[in-house]
């Protein structure tokens, strides 16, 4: 027998698996479904992440695929996979494959509904991983229903809820959909409009009890009368005249929550006279009167009632209101945004966690308002449904054609928010809907990180002509690369760059890119680390210092040495504020050094007005000693401090601060340094790739000094180059990086001393001047906030890696023009990431630095590579007395002598020979590979303290005298004679 509608309503929710039964799935193929991993989210503060997940799945709008969303969990993390499978049950052909679908509409979708997101697709292996894992779940659960949408608390509706109470468990959460097509929804649609219209006139019904009383009164009255007259000659006259009279009385009365009466009265007269007349050979004549008078009366009188009663069908009116509210809503919804085919499963490894899972699921994603659908758990025990589900695909009701009321079990699938066609089990929901139930987190989770989206310029107003351009990377919206190079402009490098970071964001690559891209020569000065030799790779020339460490690449640098355009009070102020900037020192210690200083210039022959010496003709050729080393001023502070009359326990006080400064300078691997009567050729090395380490360098205020000599003479030497380049009609160009520079440039802080501030603005004032040279600098440093603030002020370029600090943060943002929020997002960068502010861009930019080679994974420059370069440089410039002794060779030195010299071998042969156990062995060596008469002149030079003439006289011919006759015979004996007057005014106590 048929049922009706409302019925089956009564009696369950619609069609299921148990009465029909489901098709056999079909295996769906390796290359038929994509998934894209979801590592990380990006958001807008602002942007409602839900309607933005709403984008994406209209987006999805393509008919014959199933959109899919797992959310797998393990013990220690989450995975969020979104996907797309084809439905195999679409017999047309899709527009675009499984795989251009998902890399050309649902990934763009993601990353332009959450810009800055980190999608990554999965390769073959990786989705065949995530297929397999599906399957080892023995529970299996089914969320059945609509969800409902919390407008005013989506924050207690976020799937990071469900993660949270899952934390720990091995599950998984996923989501099928299969999108409509339109046509499909107008035929739900209209068949929701058939439903209401069978169900409307069934909603109430009216019941209606009434009563009537009525009376009537009438009167009526009439007369005739006749005269008839006859003749035999046949005439007849006939005439008739009759009066008619009637009167009619009535009164109504009507009763009920109406009432109504009405009264008339009726006059009707009516006169008539006839008459004819015959001829007929006969006369009669015959008259007759009558008169009828009556009288009836009849009175009519009423009186009507009537009651109503309605009665509502409560059941029928709420699916009324059901299907007026919710279904056509969501059908409207749907016509702009999409509906959707969808089953919601749970999956798990034990039973405990699926009912946890499945209670939890359903609690998140009900609600308070009507549903007729309210969301249940039910176990999944249908093979032929797991099978489907693991091959991505919704399950499919077996077709009955026999089955009773067809059109009417398809009303009812509908009500209950099935499919209208009654081929799949499932629920039709809105994106809406399903983006609460397969939406991405609004909390961070394990396994997925969250940013807070920061806009920055997306546009360089000036364009740089292309021979000027040096390439930095590319230009990164919302986190994600873009295929747009950034270049700063080469004409305005000297204006400097300021470079800031914490350790490990990627300083150093984006100086090496820097560097690498500028085509200009450069010097790098490294305190701290070895990062910089990677620049050796592409550069053969490059030479590598390594100061404090002669193993590998000394370095030779008189602070006194100064160069012939250059006056000694210029360079004293110098020495003086690298001293100072480097040192606490109280009191008149830096005047006291001052005065020893100008003593000692003055001892080597130096007039301090005019700059000349008067012991050489041109103090500044080559194996020429003109120039005080720190030794001298070490001893001649001592003089000073005497001379000053202070008390014993005064001067006693400051000699010992101003050697307990110096001392340590003159010892090791620093007193070869910087106690050597040359430098290296500034001029030189201001044309080629320099790096300058100091690593070996350990204390901080030494480190400081060095830096600060290394930086005058590269200061005096940028203007000796800039006027020979001018003269020639060139340009000079020239970069320096200064890495650290805090431990030069700091910031004056309260308690420190006069004398350092006036030795930080000294070196701060010298950086600013160089522009006009030629020079550029590269000021970089970890902590902003200790540089002294001329160095944010007063360069041009702004680029800054992540810094936590807030101070840090305040520092830079105030001189790059940043908000608040672009101060806070310092924090969030990546490494490699900047912000870069300079000349033609209106806003900060963010940008991926180009890496040049990487600094952490990249072999390491072998040493002897770089103890080979620097050994070549020093054999190329053996004459310029570097390594004093050298430049009396005849024929230049291989890389064993340098070293020899340098050690100071060669010097220590003698002292053995002159010492108490008398070893000449060593000396005999020299001898015989460099000649006596070679030995003799460094020996003269260079192991002996300058004395009284006549003394010299004498050691220098007896020297000779016993050279030459060792090396005529290597058993020749020192005399004692000969012991005591080699043993006088030695440099080296033995």
């Amino acid at each position: 027998m048929k049922k009706s509608l409302i019925e089956l309503l009564e009696e369950h929710a619609g069609i299921t698996q148990k009465q029909f039964g489901l098709e056999k799935p079909i295996h769906i193929l390796e290359h038929e479904f994509s998934l894209y991993h979801i590592k990380e989210v990006t958001f807008d503060e602002d942007s409602p992440r839900k309607e933005a997940f709403e984008n994406v799945l209209n987006a999805l709008t393509v008919q014959g695929i199933v959109f899919t969303y797992l959310l797998l969990g393990t013990k220690d993390s989450v995975y969020f996979y979104f996907g797309i499978a084809k439905n195999k049950q679409y017999q047309d052909d899709t527009v675009l494959d499984v795989d251009d679908i998902g890399e050309k509409i649902l990934k763009p979708s993601i990353e332009g509904n959450f810009r800055g997101s980190v999608v990554e697709k999965l390769d073959k292996n990786q989705r065949t991983a995530v297929k397999e894992a599906l399957e080892d779940f023995p529970h299996m659960y089914r969320l059945q229903g609509v969800p409902s949408v919390h407008e005013d608390n989506e924050e207690f509706q976020g799937v990071d809820r469900l993660v949270d109470i899952m934390s720990g468990d091995e599950f998984c959460f996923a989501v099928l959909a299969d999108p409509l097509s339109l046509l499909e929804i107008n035929t739900i649609e209209s068949e929701l409009y058939t439903i209401y219209n069978k169900l409307l006139p069934l909603a109430k019904k009216t019941v209606q009890d009434g009563k009537n009383e009525a009376r009537t009164t009438g009167e009526t009255e009439g007369s005739s009368e006749t005269t008839s007259t006859g003749k035999n000659d046949g005439i007849t006259i006939t005439q008739n005249t009759g009066k008619t009279h009637s009167i009619t009385e009535g009164t109504s009365t009507t009763g009920g929550e109406k009432q109504s009466s009405n009264s008339y009265t009726t006059n009707d007269h009516d006169k008539y006279k006839s008459g004819s007349e015959a001829k007929n050979k006969g006369t009669t004549t015959s008259t007759s009167v009558a008169k009828n008078i009556g009288s009836n009366t009849s009175e009519q009188k009423g009186t009507s009632s009537s009651e109503s009663r309605e009665f509502t069908d409560k059941a029928i009116q709420e699916w009324l209101n059901y299907i007026d509210d919710v279904l056509l809503h969501r059908v409207q919804v749907g016509k702009n945004k999409g509906l959707y085919l969808s089953n919601i499963y749970m999956l798990a490894k034990n039973k405990a966690s699926a009912i946890k899972l499945g209670n939890t699921a359903r609690s998140i994603f009900s609600g308070e308002e009507a549903n007729k659908s309210p969301l249940t758990v039910t176990r999944v025990t249908n093979k032929k449904e797991v099978y489907a589900f693991r091959n991505l695909q919704l399950p499919i009701l077996k077709r009955n054609n026999n089955r009773e009321n067809p059109e009417t079990y398809r009303q009812l699938n509908l009500l209950h928010a099935k499919n209208p066609l009654n081929s799949y089990d499932c629920n039709w929901l809105s994106t809406n809907e399903l983006s609460v139930v397969a939406g991405l987190p609004q909390k961070e989770v394990v396994g997925l990180t969250l940013k807070e989206e920061v806009e920055f310029g997306l546009n360089i107003a000036k364009a740089i002509r292309e021979p000027n351009q040096l390439y930095l990377g590319n230009l990164v919206k919302s986190g994600l690369i873009q295929g747009v190079d950034v270049h700063l402009d080469k004409n305005e490098l000297d204006k400097h760059i300021f470079i800031a970071g914490v350790t490990g964001s990627g300083k150093t690559t984006t100086c090496q890119r820097l560097l690498d891209s500028a085509d200009m020569p450069f010097l790098v000065i490294e305190p701290a680390k070895t990062e910089y030799r990677v620049l050796a790779k592409n550069n053969d020339d490059i030479l590598i210092f390594t100061l404090g460490n002669n193993n590998i690449a000394p370095f030779k640098l008189n602070p006194f040495e100064f160069f012939p355009h250059e006056n000694i009070t210029s360079r004293v102020d110098m020495i003086k504020a690298s001293i100072e900037s480097s040192f606490d020192m109280e009191a008149a210690i830096p005047q006291l050094i001052e005065a020893a200083i100008y003593q000692c210039y003055e001892d080597k022959g130096w007039d301090i007005a005019t700059s000349t010496n008067r012991f050489y003709d041109d103090p500044f050729s080559d194996g020429v000693y003109a120039f005080p080393t720190l030794s001298d001023l070490v001893l001649k502070t001592e003089e000073v401090v005497a001379s000053q009359g202070f008390d014993d326990r005064l001067k006693q006080d400051y000699i010992g601060s101003i050697k307990a400064r110096l001392q340590g300078l003159l010892i090791g691997a620093k007193g070869i340094m910087l106690d050597t009567p040359r430098s290296i050729n500034f001029n030189d090395l201001a044309k080629r790739n320099v790096i300058i380490e100091l690593e070996e360098i350990r204390n901080p205020s030494e480190k400081s000094l060095i830096m600060g000599f290394v930086l005058s003479n590269l200061n005096e030497a940028i203007r000796a180059n800039h006027r020979a380049y001018q003269k020639q009609g060139k340009k000079f160009r020239h970069i320096t990086l200064i890495e650290e520079a805090h431990r030069l440039l700091s910031k004056f802080e309260v308690g420190d001393s006069q004398n350092k501030k006036q030795g930080v603005e000294t070196f701060a004032d010298m950086l600013a001047e160089v522009r006009k040279y030629g020079e550029s600098l590269i000021i970089v440093d970890q902590i902003p906030n200790k540089l002294t603030p001329e160095v944010l002020k007063n360069t041009n370029t702004k680029i800054i890696h992540k810094l936590f600090a807030k101070d840090d943060k305040e520092a830079v943002g105030n001189t790059m023009a940043l908000t608040d929020e672009q101060k806070d997002f310092l924090s969030n960068l990546e490494p490699g990431r900047v912000l870069l502010s300079s000349s033609g861009m209106s806003k900060p930019l963010q940008v991926q630095i180009k890496e040049y080679i990487s600094t952490t994974n990249e072999e390491e420059i072998d040493e002897d590579e770089i103890r080979k370069l620097a050994l070549n440089f020093y054999i190329n410039n053996y004459r310029s007395g570097l390594i004093p002794g050298l430049e009396f060779l005849n024929v230049p030195p291989n890389e064993d002598d340098i070293i020899d010299f340098l050690h100071g071998k060669v010097a220590m042969a003698w002292y053995q020979a002159v010492g108490q156990d008398k070893k000449k062995d060593d000396l005999v060596y020299y001898i015989d590979r460099f000649g006596w008469e070679f030995m003799c002149h460094f020996i003269n030079e260079n192991c002996y303290n300058t004395g009284d003439n006549a003394d010299e006289q004498e050691r220098q011919s007896l020297l000779n005298d016993f050279l030459h006759s060792l090396y005529i015979d290597h058993d020749v004996r020192i005399t004692l004679r000969h012991h005591d007057t080699f043993r006088k005014d030695l440099k080296v106590k033995v």
